[in-house]
């Protein structure tokens, strides 16, 4: 399950308009070295409890993303994230692959970061998927 929602995910991030300057620049963990902004990168969490999420319906399990999204600009950063969050939350019942289907979605904003040595502002969010078959 976790990999047909990842591959869905990342593709789905891909092929939004509005994140187009992500497409070449998605990644898991961390970006490599060099990576010009924006970028995004994503990590699967286990377990998450953040109270600011929305509620939904998860009758096989709820699978959720960290992702985090570079900008040379605070604004950059947070425009990308609010993209994401309007492609991402409250999403409708959709098909993944492998039998899955998304039966609803949630969104959580995370503190802001910055960081000095690569002058790169974060805009951090988690975005949670109600998956079943």
């Amino acid at each position: 399950m976790i990999n047909d929602l990842l591959t869905w995910f990342v593709a789905a991030v891909k092929q939004e308009p509005t994140l187009a300057a992500l497409q070449a620049r998605v990644f898991p963990d961390v970006a490599p070295e060099q990576t010009p902004n924006p970028c995004m990168i994503y990590q699967f969490i286990e377990n998450e409890g953040e109270p600011v999420l929305d509620a939904g319906a998860a009758t096989h399990g709820t699978l959720a993303f960290q992702v985090r999204i570079y900008g040379d600009s605070r604004r950059e950063a947070n425009a990308f994230r609010e993209s994401i969050r309007l492609k991402f939350q409250g999403m409708t019942p959709q098909a993944i692959g492998g039998g899955w289907k998304i039966e609803g979605s949630a969104w959580g904003d995370l503190p802001d970061t910055y960081e000095k040595e690569t002058k790169d502002y974060g805009a951090l969010g988690v975005v949670e998927f109600h998956v079943a078959r």
